[in-house]
């Protein structure tokens, strides 16, 4: 989907969403979009601070004082990895609610002093923060992800990967045993198990369309959900990876990436929301990589 002055201008499904059915992929199919959650959980953040519930400046102690190094990690590090913090193990393998999952992985986490303050890609800083954003709001995650993005924004086509699917045409996702292969083979259906939508609670277990995906991305850098001084301190390059606030931040531009479970997932939009770039997969393997596709779509839809 390619998106210019707000408005889809460009739109183009294939492939099939269920093989096994000989259904098609359609334009209003949704897609696991794995760690793009990631910026919609920063976002959530975000308007708890901007309320004045919380601060960026807190220290991780505040939620989770068990957790070692946790008296100098803040929430303002966690948003861009660089809390020191990785996961030992692979997380609990039986599907468990929210608060569990968050406590048992605090039990399970090692802190780098040597990586404290640096750049390191590691989930489990999106599973803590989508817990705090529970202990702050009083509320579950879904229930606040769904209030403030599913139902302020009519997605239609946006559901839980988990749950009643409430009639979201999700396509499955696929895989395929030669990851460099260029050959397209609908053989491999990735089967999530249970427990692995639960443990990727806040940072990939969402399912949406690229229209909604479009929606709520534009709702978070460009609409009123956050003023521009909140989206202007949450949305920083704060390390060489321009990671930051869930999104990678460029001059004038945001974008974001999900990988995993047969699905790949890439946008880019503009700071002003009205020129936008969406690609989708469900068929995952390295020759099927969209990233580099996507680039380029949007460095020519941003200088037409």
């Amino acid at each position: 989907m390619i998106i210019k002055d707000g408005k889809p201008v460009y739109t183009k499904s294939m492939g099939y969403a269920d093989y096994s059915k000989k259904l098609m992929n359609k334009d209003n199919s949704s897609y696991e979009i794995d760690s793009i959650q990631k910026s919609l959980t920063a976002g959530l953040i975000m308007k708890l601070v901007q309320e004045h519930k919380m601060s960026l400046d807190d220290k991780l102690a505040k939620y989770f004082p068990e957790i070692p190094g946790s008296h100098k990690i803040t929430i303002r590090q966690m948003l861009d990895m660089k809390s020191g913090l990785t996961l030992s193990g692979d997380g609990p393998t039986v599907p468990l609610p929210d608060a569990q999952i968050a406590n048992d992985d605090a039990h399970s986490l090692y802190y780098s002093n040597v990586m404290y303050n640096k750049w390191q890609y590691s989930p489990i800083n999106f599973v803590l923060l989508a817990r705090i954003v529970e202990k702050v709001s009083h509320k579950n995650y879904k229930q606040i992800f769904t209030e403030t993005y599913i139902k302020k924004l009519h997605l239609k086509e946006t559901t839980f990967a988990y749950g009643s699917s409430n009639n979201v045409n999700k396509s499955q996702g696929y895989t395929n045993n030669n990851p460099l292969s260029g050959r397209l083979t609908y053989a491999n259906p990735y089967i999530t198990k249970a427990y692995e939508t639960r443990d990727e609670f806040g940072t990939g277990q969402v399912f949406m369309s690229p229209g909604d995906l479009y929606k709520a991305e534009r709702y978070l850098v460009s609409g009123d959900m956050l003023t521009n001084k909140s989206r202007q301190e949450l949305f920083v390059p704060a390390s060489i990876s321009t990671y930051g606030g869930g999104l990678y931040n460029h001059t004038d531009s945001r974008g974001s990436n999900g990988w995993g479970y047969g699905y790949q997932s890439v946008f880019h939009i503009s700071d002003s929301g009205n020129t936008a770039v969406v690609v989708m997969s469900n068929y995952q393997r390295l020759a099927n990589n969209v990233k580099p596709l996507a680039n380029k779509i949007f460095s020519l839809a941003l200088s037409e």
